[in-house]
């Protein structure tokens, strides 16, 4: 029985090492079937059924706190702007966001390795004490430096800890036709604590004030935290887990891989252009309330909560990949005829589509990198995610501060356009990357019933 287990253990690892060919031939001796089997790890139920559910709740849950809290960054940021931080400008709160959602991507290019080796269970522990720490600790801060510690450096390095080992094990349970489905699922729970946290900030802060606001976020970060973690710390990860590098190197030598990824980075450097300066825009540009302000946050959650689900249940049969393209294409739009909003209506309006649009932005790559012609292997799932949103997180890095830089918000002038044409020209050059993986995939499909 050892030597049948090193002998599968040694397999895998030539297969995962194996370069996909987007020409459309071998596909790193991974077959369509491969990919198809839904593999709950040993010891730990039935495939499929109800328990493999459980595991999406909890990881909806994990995702309420690590993306729901970087959904509410524009109404944060709003609230610095106009009170805590009014002598800082736009473009230096804007990095605190993106700091923060850096760490949340960037960190999965090392806890995908740790969650392939079996480290599931430690990574979700710590990742969910040191953002509720942050949360805590951030309603202390009164300085810069001090929100930035906080924020970005402890809730985004704790949720980068939570967010590709959920998603992985995720992707690693349910089969390729039912797979986008259960991650479009998990992804939704980015939007729902968007709606939230928005909600908490705009009824909480007149009341008791900023401070006890994000103590009382705290606690709701605990709650769900310990709700996640009293489903998942019993998992047991599979026996055959082994220590794998940070990096696939085969992978960046795949051209579908490679310019998958490098479209995801483009899409990313526009992604949180609008949730960041959309309540800036609503106060600035319209001339509205704060209170409005943050409901335009809650239009776009609510938007990309139906982004997250209902495009990925079609993913299922039309692919990912595909649906990702179309999302793409649709964003290019979307961004665009935001430079002709002159009012309320309008402005809603593209809130809700924008949320729609970019939802699929979020759920689509992490469903499509388990394709064959980007994964030729789920044992290096895990890997692969983390190096797929290693490209998100340069993107989300430097794509927010530079639309800051582009914003012009003084005495008598407000000018948006510069920032709105920036990120939709961005996003159109990631639908052009795009085109090269949807053929591979097409072609892998055309090769594979024939």
């Amino acid at each position: 029985m050892a030597a049948t287990n090193e002998t599968n253990a040694q397999t895998g690892s030539l297969t995962s090492e194996k370069a996909v060919d987007v020409s459309g031939g071998d596909h790193g001796g991974t077959s369509g079937s491969d990919n198809d089997d839904c593999r709950l790890p040993d010891g730990d139920g039935p495939k499929g059924g109800p328990r493999v559910w459980l595991y999406v709740l909890a990881a909806f849950f994990i995702f309420i706190n690590a993306w729901g809290l970087t959904q509410t960054f524009g109404a944060f940021e709003e609230l610095y702007v106009r009170t805590l931080l009014p002598t800082t400008s736009p473009s230096a709160i804007s990095w605190i966001g993106s700091v923060q959602v850096f760490f949340v991507i960037f960190l999965g290019a090392f806890t995908g390795p740790l969650f392939d080796a079996g480290y599931l269970r430690p990574l979700l522990a710590v990742g969910c004490l040191l953002i509720v720490l942050g949360m805590a600790t951030l309603s202390l801060a009164t300085a810069y430096w001090q929100v930035f510690l906080a924020q970005a450096v402890a809730v985004g390095v704790g949720s980068g800890l939570v967010y590709v080992p959920s998603l992985a094990l995720v992707s690693t349970l349910f089969p390729e036709s039912s797979r986008p489905w259960a991650i479009g699922c998990v992804n939704s729970g980015g939007s729902v604590g968007g709606i939230i946290y928005t909600f908490t900030l705009r009824g909480l802060v007149p009341s008791i004030g900023f401070p006890w606001a994000v103590r009382a976020m705290a606690l709701i970060n605990l709650v769900v935290a310990a709700l996640a973690l009293a489903i998942l710390l019993p998992y047991r990860p599979p026996q055959a887990a082994r220590r794998r590098a940070v990096l696939d190197l085969a992978a960046l030598r795949e051209p579908a891989f490679l310019l998958f990824s490098v479209a995801l980075l483009l899409n990313y450097v526009s992604f949180y252009v609008p949730p960041f300066y959309i309540p800036t825009y609503a106060t600035a540009a319209l001339g509205q309330s704060r209170d409005f302000a943050f409901e335009s946050l809650v239009y776009v959650s609510v938007g990309s909560l139906l982004g997250r689900t209902l495009p990925m249940l079609a993913a299922t049969r039309l692919g990912s990949v595909q649906v990702y393209l179309g999302a793409t294409v649709s964003t290019v739009v979307v961004l665009f005829a935001w430079m002709a909003v002159r009012d309320v209506g309008g402005f809603v309006t593209f809130c809700v589509f924008y949320g729609l649009t970019s939802g699929v932005l979020v759920a689509a790559p992490s469903a499509a990198i388990s394709h064959p012609v980007l994964s030729p292997n789920l044992d290096v799932i895990g890997t692969r995610l983390g190096m797929l949103w290693m490209f998100g997180a340069v993107g989300v890095l430097i794509g927010a501060p530079i639309a800051g830089a582009l914003v012009n918000v003084t005495p008598g002038h407000v000018d948006f356009r510069p920032a709105q044409g920036f990120a939709g020209a961005v996003v159109a050059g990631a639908s052009l990357f795009l085109i090269a993986p949807l053929l591979a995939v097409v072609r892998y499909g055309k090769n594979k019933t024939t």
